[in-house]
């Protein structure tokens, strides 16, 4: 209760912007012609079809004739699919097969895959009204593919909801609980699905009627009763209708007559709440042996429903009115009604519509199957592209480590060569070193000469520094590395043959 609360304060807002959203759409509409009315005619409709379908159907016309007038495929779609869906709200049930059929036929020439899943969904409740409920769980298993297909998770919870209502129509309430339960866990938390959640629960509380448990289905349809009238929203009239059954069984006739008086008024036009409430104010009737008021609510459920071909509806209303004139003690008027009701209940049931929904049941056990295939298969193909990673990865890092094994070596070489030519050139130093010692001790020994040098004319001795006149030999060689060996140039040979002296 408390996140119903919580979830209707966060809904409230919108709800009032909704009101003024139409209201300017409206406005704005009486502006613009040709091309320029479909978006808005396409948000007017989409903003009425769920809360005022009968309002909404006049806008879904005008947008389907202009949609054609100019051509767009994609919004004839939308306007077809919108006209099916608010056919199937009111009750008009052939209508709503005719326009959903359309919706199909070309959503699927034009590739558009959720208006497709849109019309199975909307096929899929039609038939469900209408008892033919192998039929609806093909098409809902059909629309449930598809959005899971395209990850709708709104859409998909949408397909959850029907499928859970054909359970219930079939009598199967625990699977169908199981799933309305699964959708209120993945609800939870999500203001934008008020509308749902707030239908979950009456469903849950519808089957909890079905199954025998009046009081709980009493008390949980009651605890939701004021969330939906404050939240306008369109589910108040179920809620009423939910509590009236239950009050009804547990022999609170004053609160079942109001709760189903507030449901007829609250359906309004729409036909096929409508053909409910009169059965279950008819059963109320007949339980309180009211038949004065029972049989004309019970014939006018009888004639609504055979108008929208509600077969499950007309069977009700048929075995009620043979009940409620066996009790008045007019046997033959109510053996008639009673042949009307297996009449209707054999077309609805027939052996072969059983063996339809067994097959359609295990069809939708292999979709959950196939799911989990796929999503096995999914997490296959993302580890082997994984491994291909890990792969390549480990190639691009082998081939990184040869190449830096590759650079090390290149660069081990090179410091090998670099090394010897340090030890060659180290070497060829050493030996220059070498080399410029010696040069140096060569040249401490050389002596220079230079300056003046004294020297006799004749004797040729050298004057010294300190004046000393010393032979010309010794004078060189303490000054230089010099030294001396005699002999006679041929000049003095020559004097000497002639008999001169040499030089002293």
């Amino acid at each position: 209760m408390k996140r119903i609360a919580l979830l209707l304060a966060l809904a409230a807002a919108p709800a009032l912007a909704q009101t003024e959203k139409v209201d300017s759409l409206r406005a704005s509409l009486r502006t613009l012609d040709g091309r320029a009315r479909l978006p808005a005619l396409q948000a007017l409709v989409l903003s009425l079809e769920s809360g005022n379908p009968q309002q909404a159907l006049p806008y879904a016309a005008q947008g389907l004739a202009l949609a054609e007038h100019f051509g767009d495929r994609s919004l004839q779609a939308a306007f077809l699919s919108s006209t099916a869906y608010c056919y199937s709200i009111t009750g008009d049930l052939e209508l709503a097969l005719r326009f959903a059929d359309s919706t199909l036929a070309l959503s699927t020439a034009i590739g558009d895959r959720d208006r497709m899943a849109k019309a199975h969904s909307t096929l899929g409740a039609t038939y469900t009204f209408m008892g033919e409920y192998g039929q609806a769980l093909e098409h809902h298993l059909a629309a449930l593919r598809i959005r899971e297909e395209l990850h709708l998770e709104d859409a998909s919870l949408q397909s959850m909801n029907a499928i859970g209502t054909l359970y219930h129509h079939v009598g199967r309430y625990d699977t169908a609980i199981d799933y309305y339960q699964k959708m209120l866990a993945r609800m939870a938390q999500r203001p934008d699905t008020l509308r749902r959640v707030i239908n979950a629960k009456l469903n849950i509380a519808f089957a909890e009627y079905k199954r025998g448990r009046w009081r709980e289905a009493l008390a949980e349809s009651e605890a939701v009763i004021p969330t939906a009238s404050r939240a306008n929203n369109g589910t108040l009239a179920y809620a009423h209708f939910v509590a009236g059954n239950a009050a009804t069984d547990l022999r609170r006739n004053a609160d079942a007559e109001r709760y189903l008086r507030l449901a007829l008024d609250e359906y309004g036009t729409q036909k096929h709440g409508r053909v409910q409430v009169l059965n279950a104010l008819g059963r109320l009737h007949v339980l309180t042996a009211n038949f004065g008021r029972a049989v004309p609510e019970l014939q006018e459920g009888a004639s609504l429903a055979a108008q929208i071909s509600a077969r499950d509806e007309l069977k009700a209303s048929y075995e009620l009115l043979s009940r409620a004139y066996d009790l008045k003690g007019d046997p033959v008027t109510a053996y008639g009604y009673y042949r009307q009701f297996v009449a209707a209940r054999d077309s609805i049931y027939s052996s072969s519509e059983s063996d339809r929904v067994a097959e359609a049941t295990m069809r939708l056990a292999t979709l959950k199957k196939d799911n989990e295939i796929e999503s096995l298969k999914k997490e296959a193909q993302i580890s082997a592209l994984q491994l291909a990673n890990g792969r390549y990865l480990s190639a691009v890092l082998a081939v990184v480590l040869v190449s830096f094994a590759a650079v090390i070596a290149i660069l081990s070489w090179y410091s090998r060569k670099l090394r010897v030519g340090t030890d060659l050139l180290e070497s060829k130093n050493a030996e220059l070193a070498h080399m410029n010692v010696e040069l140096n001790e060569r040249l401490s020994e050389i002596r220079t000469l230079s300056g003046l040098l004294p020297i006799c004319a004749w004797c040729k001795n050298v004057r010294d520094d300190q004046g000393y006149w010393q032979r010309l030999e010794r004078y060189i060689g303490d000054r230089t590395a010099a030294q001396f060996s005699h002999g006679i140039c041929p000049d003095c040979a020559a004097k000497l043959e002639a008999g001169h002296e040499g030089p002293g």
